[in-house]
């Protein structure tokens, strides 16, 4: 008798593991219904002038594009900067109403009089102030002359080459000089199944209907619904996944109490 209800039981337990995973065989996965753009590898669209350059891959992507920066640059008096293949000291001038500064050429004073076999390599200053080059035949000159440095003027509105890059001199005050001018960099943007971006303040989501195609859609609502979807697929499935467990291991452990030997 024991063992009679023992098999009944076993054979429910199978039934219901059976019935769960026959559930989980026939379930269709939810599949994203967004509508949007089809891309390959090496596809191109544009938005509002831009163009974009999609490349994909193994289930992922990525979007490139060139964007115009703005840039700006403070310099302030008397610092160094690059010009002309050189170093150059930033000078304005004091109260500086007319707008304007100065650069005026770096020059390396000990490695110049070095190389030069009629100065001293040494300078000295007379009681005036005035930094002076001597001579081996005895005359001086002013180190200032001497050097004859270069100076470049510029002024406000006007534009300054530096590094290949046109910059224009947006202000100048008796602190400081403001550049500015415009660069074009290159920008990407990583793309994942369900991944969301904006470009040009549209927000888009990406999704990949096979490794080698993305689409591209603003229905990013939809693509949510589709995400609540999968979620509560994924949860019936776990669920009758436990099922099926429990009823496997629920017949095992009858069918082993079941032929436990009797006492006596």
């Amino acid at each position: 008798m024991q063992r009679r209800w023992a098999a009944v039981c076993v054979v429910f337990f199978l039934l219901m593991a059976a019935s769960a995973y026959s559930v989980m065989a026939l379930a269709e996965p939810p599949a994203p219904d967004v509508e949007g753009d089809s891309y390959g590898d090496g596809d191109t669209f544009q938005e509002n002038g831009t163009t974009y350059a999609v490349s994909v891959a193994d289930g992922a992507g990525e979007i490139t594009y060139e964007e115009t920066v703005e840039n700006e640059r403070t310099v302030a008096n008397n610092s160094v900067v690059d010009y002309a293949n050189g170093s150059y000291n930033v000078s304005i001038e004091a109260g500086n109403d007319s707008g304007a500064f100065t650069l005026i050429e770096e020059v390396d004073v000990p490695a110049t009089l070095a190389d030069d076999p009629d100065v001293e390599n040494d300078t000295f200053t007379r009681d005036d102030g005035t930094e002076v080059v001597v001579y081996r035949n005895g005359t001086t000159r002013p180190l200032e002359e001497y050097l004859d440095r270069d100076r470049v003027r510029f002024a406000e509105g006007e534009v300054i080459e530096q590094g290949g890059e046109r910059k224009s001199i947006d202000n100048v005050t008796a602190e400081r000089v403001v550049l500015r001018w415009e660069t074009v960099e290159e920008r990407s943007i990583g793309l994942e199944e369900g991944g969301r971006f904006t470009l040009d303040g549209t927000e888009y989501v990406a999704t990949f209907p096979d490794d080698s195609t993305v689409v591209l859609s603003t229905d990013v609502e939809g693509y949510e619904g589709y995400e609540e979807s999968v979620a509560y697929y994924q949860e019936r499935t776990s669920g009758l996944l436990y099922v099926i467990i429990f009823s496997g291991a629920s017949g095992f452990l009858l069918t082993a109490l079941a032929f436990l030997p009797r006492r006596g």
